[in-house]
């Protein structure tokens, strides 16, 4: 599933070359999942990033279902130290992130057999009656249209365009004025442009924003059913993947409107999961997700991580500084040296998921405390 052939990796600091990993090979079963433990800094990080494709291998090759990584790959879902959750998207909204940034196509008008599927689909639905209200309400930008479609950063530019157009339009104004009272006689023209080259910028300042903002507006209105199409096709998507996720990993609709700060460490790690997952991958790497959790919470999601490993027949690499963690969760636990990062040591591990109160896990933990010292 995974091939990583002669890995070596460099990260440049001015003048000055960094080594990171060197000559690393690693093959990893589709199915499996494996463990990554070594001393801090030594690159396990870096090799996750080569594996999902964000970082370019100076040297050696990478192959994911036979073939070679060159950029960011939709079967291959990565989990940050840091969950990288948007503080300012709720929790249906990041957990349906992938699915946003996907792309790909589901049905406008979807059937949901369960009643709680159909509630949460009449529920976030967009309507054409009322996308086109909030287009005339707003005029000429459009914000409120844009926020009704989900879109905030569109609307942001329509009130800064907007804003632009009426600082621009109020000294323009001004500067006509003057014209104006000065010489009450003197054709139109004069009065629009003929204070120099002050009042020329102006005038092409206000036309040129003021025809951004009809053509914007024009745009919305032919465009609009298209629009609601894609938007409602995006939340079907989110109902019939994310919805079951959520609900799956103990998050049920009372969460779904909440905001990451609302949410306890565990809650967190539960919406990074369930938006890594949404778009079905074939691998799921982790880095140090559990390292924020106290020990109870890092245990249950540990549980909740081999539950959804065997269940998905995910191919899961996880780095970790937790030994136990590493025993618990890796079918395979890889030891790396220091920097450049180079395999130490394979420690095959066939108690993968077994309680952690029983001898052969104990001797496990053992055997790797002594293949890291």
């Amino acid at each position: 599933m995974i091939k990583i052939d002669g890995l070596c990796l460099e990260y440049r600091d001015g003048r000055q070359t960094v080594p990171v990993i060197e000559n690393l090979s690693l093959e990893i079963q589709a199915g499996e999942s494996v463990a990554i433990l070594g001393p801090s800094g030594c690159g396990k990080t870096s090799l996750l990033y080569a594996i999902c494709g964000l970082v370019k291998p100076t040297a050696g090759t990478i192959f994911v279902d036979g073939h070679p990584v060159e950029h960011p790959r939709p079967d291959v879902a990565l989990i940050f130290q840091d969950l990288g959750l948007l503080p300012w998207k709720t929790v249906w909204k990041n957990a349906s992130l992938s699915l946003e940034l996907s792309g790909s196509s589901a049905p406008v008008t979807p059937h949901f057999d369960d009643p709680a599927y159909h509630k949460e689909w009449q529920r976030r639905k967009k309507s054409l009656v009322w996308a086109y209200f909030w287009l005339l309400l707003t005029g000429a930008w459009a914000a409120g249209q844009r926020f009704y479609l989900d879109r905030p950063f569109s609307a942001a530019v329509y009130l800064i365009t907007l804003g632009l157009d009426l600082i621009a339009g109020g000294f323009y104004w001004n500067e006509v004025r003057k014209m104006i009272e000065r010489n009450p006689d003197a054709p139109w023209s004069t009065w629009l442009w003929g204070g120099g080259w002050p009042q020329a910028l102006l005038f092409l300042a206000v036309l040129v924003l003021t025809a951004e903002l009809i053509s914007r507006l024009v745009y919305d209105l032919v465009t609009m059913p298209q629009q609601i199409r894609q938007a409602n096709a995006l939340i079907a998507r989110q109902v019939q993947y994310v919805k079951p996720l959520l609900d799956e990993l103990g998050l049920d609709s009372s969460f779904y409107d909440r905001y990451p700060h609302q949410l306890s460490g565990g809650e967190r790690q539960r919406v990074a999961l369930a938006r890594a997952l949404a778009t079905h991958p074939k691998v799921l790497l982790m880095d140090e997700p559990l390292a924020a959790l106290d020990a109870f919470n890092r245990e249950r999601i540990q549980e909740l991580l081999i539950q959804l490993w065997r269940e998905r027949q995910l191919t899961q690499v996880i780095v970790t500084h937790d030994v136990q963690e590493a025993v618990f969760l890796g079918s395979r636990i890889v030891v790396l040296t220091e920097r450049p990062a180079r395999i130490k040591k394979i420690i095959e591990n066939p108690y993968v998921g077994t309680s952690r109160t029983s001898e052969a896990f104990y001797a496990k933990v053992l055997e790797l405390r002594r293949a890291l010292s």
